[in-house]
C-alpha cells in the first residue's frame, strides 16, 4: 500500500439525504472519497476543483443509472488537497489500486505480468523473448507490453509479423533454415531469403513494438517531483514533492526531508501502468520540476517536449 504522509488534514464532511454540506466543499485540486452509512469506501476521485466535481455527481445522480447508485449510499465525503493536478492524479491512481472501493474495480492492481525483452542474435537480428515483468525490480532496459501470460505475447507477435512483414524465423519462433514458409506465401518480406538487411528488419520490428514500449529508467536514482501552485487557496499546499523511483510512485511529499526520510525508510516499490503513463505525460508537457530525491539537486529531464508515443 502506498503512504501518502504530510499532506492537509481530510475535510470530513457529512451529507444529508437532503444534500445538505455539500457546499461546505473546498474548491481546491484534490482526492476525494465517497463513504456509505457503514463507513464502507464506495467510490475515489480527483478533480482540480472538488466543489464543481462533485455537484457534477450529484447532478448525474439525478438519473437512473450507475451514478445514481452511488449518489444514493454517500452520507460522508472525505477531501484531501493537492497543489497541483499531478499529484491528484498520482494519489487518486494509487489510492484505488491499495483501497479497492467498491465502484473503482476497473483500475484495480493487476499482480502477475509479462513482457517483451529483446536481444541480438549472432545473425544481427533482434529476438523477442518473452520475459516475467517484475513490478518491484529495477526498469534497467526498455520492456515492450504488458501481458498476462505468455500466450498474448505469442499470438501478438505472430500477428505483428503477419501484419508487417516480419520473419518468424528471424525472429526466433520458426525453425529451419533458408526462406521461411511464409516467404512463399508471400507474407514475409524475405530476410530469410537475404532480400531485405537485418537493420531493416530490426528497424521495422522496434517501429511496430514502439508503441508499447516502457521506457528504462533514465535517471541515476530515485527523484522528487516538485509540483508548484502560485496562488494556493485555503488549505491547499503551495507545493508537493512527488517521490519516483523506477516508474514506481511513492508517495508526495510537504518537503525534502520528509522525502529524505520516506527513501532512508525503504519499503517496497510497486510499478503501476497507470502511474507509468501519468508520470510519462507530465514530464513531457515539463509541469513539474525534476529533482534528484537523495541531493534535492536539479537534473535534467530528457523526456521534456518529447512525443508522449516514444515513451509508452
Amino acid at each position: 500500500m502506498i503512504m501518502v504522509p504530510m499532506l492537509p488534514e481530510l475535510n470530513h464532511i457529512t451529507v444529508t439525504s437532503a444534500g445538505e454540506g455539500l457546499e461546505k466543499l473546498p474548491r481546491y485540486s484534490g482526492v476525494y472519497r465517497f463513504y456509505d452509512a457503514s463507513e464502507a469506501l464506495l467510490y475515489i476521485g480527483k478533480s482540480i476543483d472538488i466543489h464543481a466535481r462533485i455537484n457534477a455527481h450529484v447532478q448525474e445522480g439525478r438519473k437512473p443509472g450507475r451514478h445514481q447508485r452511488i449518489m444514493g449510499q454517500v452520507s460522508r465525503i472525505d477531501c484531501m488537497a493537492t497543489s497541483g493536478e499531478v499529484g491528484a492524479l498520482l494519489m487518486e491512481n494509487a489510492a484505488i489500486k491499495s483501497e479497492t472501493p467498491l465502484y473503482n474495480r476497473r483500475q484495480r492492481r493487476v499482480r502477475k505480468l509479462w513482457t517483451i525483452h529483446l536481444s541480438l542474435a549472432k545473425t544481427g537480428f533482434l529476438l523477442p523473448s518473452a520475459s516475467d515483468f517484475l513490478t518491484d525490480s529495477d526498469r534497467a532496459i526498455d520492456s515492450y507490453g504488458l501481458y498476462h501470460n505468455r500466450r498474448h505475447i505469442d499470438s501478438t507477435l505472430r500477428r505483428h509479423a503477419r501484419d508487417h512483414g516480419l520473419c518468424l524465423r528471424c525472429l526466433g519462433m520458426d525453425r529451419g533454415h533458408g526462406p521461411c514458409f511464409q516467404y512463399q506465401l508471400g507474407r514475409c518480406d524475405g530476410a530469410c531469403a537475404g532480400e531485405e538487411s537485418s537493420e531493416d528488419h530490426n528497424a521495422r520490428l522496434l517501429s511496430v513494438l514502439d508503441r508499447d514500449r516502457i521506457a528504462a529508467w533514465p535517471f541515476t536514482g530515485a527523484l522528487a517531483l516538485l509540483e508548484r501552485n502560485t496562488d494556493p487557496l485555503p488549505g491547499q499546499p503551495a507545493r508537493q514533492y512527488h517521490l519516483v523511483d523506477h516508474w514506481s510512485y511513492l508517495g508526495s511529499f510537504y518537503s525534502l526531508e520528509d522525502v529524505t526520510q520516506r527513501l532512508l525508510a525503504g519499503g517496497d516499490r510497486h510499478f503501476d501502468r497507470d502511474g507509468y503513463h501519468l508520470l510519462i505525460a507530465a514530464l513531457g508537457k515539463g509541469r513539474l520540476e525534476v529533482l534528484d530525491a537523495a541531493s534535492g539537486q536539479v537534473v535534467d529531464n530528457p523526456m521534456l517536449g518529447m512525443d508522449r508515443r516514444s515513451w509508452v
